[in-house]
């Protein structure tokens, strides 16, 4: 199928063929993770960008378009600049990699933190944030940070759960959804059910998985401490994985 026109998030979504088609040669080089819905959502956009990105295009961007198609399908081949940024950009995601892993060791440090005195949010964690406050945010933003991360940032990015996920949706600071966490990556859990839009809501650190559809994290902030627990990826509550690159 030859792409008619250029794919891009809109209200409502764009559907059809097309999406299907741009979902399926996304899958088969690896960028998407998600189902062949021929809805194009966030994470199709999201996947469109990795893709540039990974193809060394200059301004990735979140759009699926004729150009994108060619080079996904072999009909194109990229440039030699392109080729050139990409093996950049791959020697570069090396390092993120092991940012993720850095920011796993200094959350298993927090593990077994304690507020003082019980039910008072008055922890070490915000105290290194500035905010003595709910510290479940910012206990990965104290990983996070303490790892080298500029996508975080001490006193300012995040101690809200809704900014973390409204930013990944968005591709800001360096943060993306993902249905294939990876350890060190987030897990937002919408315990109010209102997809993230109120106040009740918490995260948590991507360990490891420990069966097909079971993983374990790190959270702070769960009966006055920070320990690991275990959830089912079919839980009732809605959970959105967030990718952490910078």
């Amino acid at each position: 199928m030859t792409l008619q026109r250029t794919l891009i998030l809109t209200s409502p979504t764009a559907t059809g063929e097309d999406v299907k088609e741009a979902q399926r040669l996304l899958k088969r080089h690896g960028d998407y993770a998600g189902e062949i819905s021929g809805e194009f959502d966030i994470l199709s956009a999201q996947a469109s960008y990795r893709a540039q990105f990974r193809l060394g295009y200059a301004r990735p961007h979140q759009a699926f378009g004729p150009s994108l198609e060619r080079l996904l399908t072999g009909d194109a081949k990229p440039t030699a600049a392109m080729k050139k940024l990409a093996a950049k950009r791959k020697r570069q995601e090396k390092k993120r990699s092991g940012l993720r892993l850095k920011a796993l060791a200094e959350m298993k440090k927090l593990i077994g933190t304690t507020e003082n005195p019980p039910g008072s949010n008055i922890t070490k964690v915000g105290e290194f944030y500035g905010v003595q406050d709910e510290w479940c945010a910012m206990g990965v933003t104290m990983a996070y940070v303490k790892a080298g991360s500029t996508g975080f940032a001490k006193g300012s990015r995040w101690a809200f759960v809704p900014y973390i996920v409204a930013a990944a949706r968005a591709g800001q600071y360096g943060l993306t959804v993902t249905k294939d966490p990876k350890p060190g990556d987030l897990v937002c859990f919408d315990l109010d059910n209102t997809n993230f839009t109120g106040h009740t809501n918490h995260i948590g650190m991507f360990e490891k998985a420990t069966g097909p559809d079971t993983f374990q994290t790190i959270e702070a902030n769960v009966s006055n401490t920070c320990k690991r627990m275990s959830h089912r990826r079919n839980s009732p509550t809605r959970m959105v994985f967030v990718h952490a690159s910078k």
